[in-house]
């Protein structure tokens, strides 16, 4: 069964998410089914997607959710933890990352505000797995200014990921420019970034050396290897 056919068919905990996401949940859950894994959702409301995330991945998953509202803790079930704080509180997320770090899949769909989004990244991206996924939601609100946001708004989460785009192409940028530490960080534990409407996705990854090869018949004169090499 698909995340989009179990949602589909939810009786239980109410799950309000926005339909275009699902295909990109399928893709980047797909590589735990039936692990050990952890997940970490910022943003519980009714509880019901952590119980979804717990009917898709199976026996061996840990699920933990963080919520300001203290409520939030009757949904707590066999796989399913709930601590209680808010994502932009240090000693919050330093208490997550003690009890359950490494997190395999981060899902921010918290306050949406465009400042929490920043604390929580900048605690929790690094103590995502080595392959892991950190999904921010609802980013609709990064071009609302009541949110923190704008177009074009330095503080904006759109325009950050903008910048660790820029990293990722870093070696074959010409013009001298002055990296912000957290954007080269990021940049280099990141694999690909994958940008939908309202969320993105950094999926973590190790980095190979880039080079572009040929192979094949040739033109008379040319050479059999045509390689171009890119040595970060």
């Amino acid at each position: 069964m698909t995340i989009w056919q179990d949602f589909l068919r939810n009786s239980d905990l109410p799950i309000h998410k926005w339909t275009h996401y699902f295909p990109l949940y399928e893709n980047c859950f797909k590589h735990y089914h039936n692990r050990s894994c952890t997940v970490l959702e910022i943003g519980c409301d009714k509880g019901g997607s952590l119980r979804l995330w717990k009917r898709l991945l199976g026996p061996y998953a840990l699920i933990v959710g963080l919520d300001i509202d203290p409520k939030c803790k009757e949904t707590e079930e066999e796989q399913i933890h709930i601590e209680i704080g808010s994502q932009n509180d240090a000693t919050t997320l330093n208490r997550l990352v003690g009890q359950y770090a490494p997190f395999d899949i981060i899902i921010d769909d918290g306050s949406h505000m465009m400042a929490d989004i920043a604390v929580s990244f900048r605690h929790l991206f690094q103590h995502t797995s080595k392959d892991g996924y950190y999904i921010v939601e609802d980013l609709h609100t990064a071009y609302w200014p009541e949110f923190g946001g704008g177009l074009g708004e330095s503080n904006s989460f759109i325009e950050f990921t903008k910048a660790v785009m820029d990293a990722l192409h870093f070696s074959y940028i010409r013009e001298a420019h002055s990296w912000d530490p957290l954007v080269l960080d990021v940049a280099k534990a990141t694999r690909s970034i994958q940008i939908s409407d309202s969320m993105v996705i950094f999926e973590k990854g190790r980095q190979i050396r880039k080079h572009a090869e040929q192979r094949g018949q040739t033109e008379p004169g040319s050479n059999l290897l045509d390689e171009l090499s890119f040595d970060s």
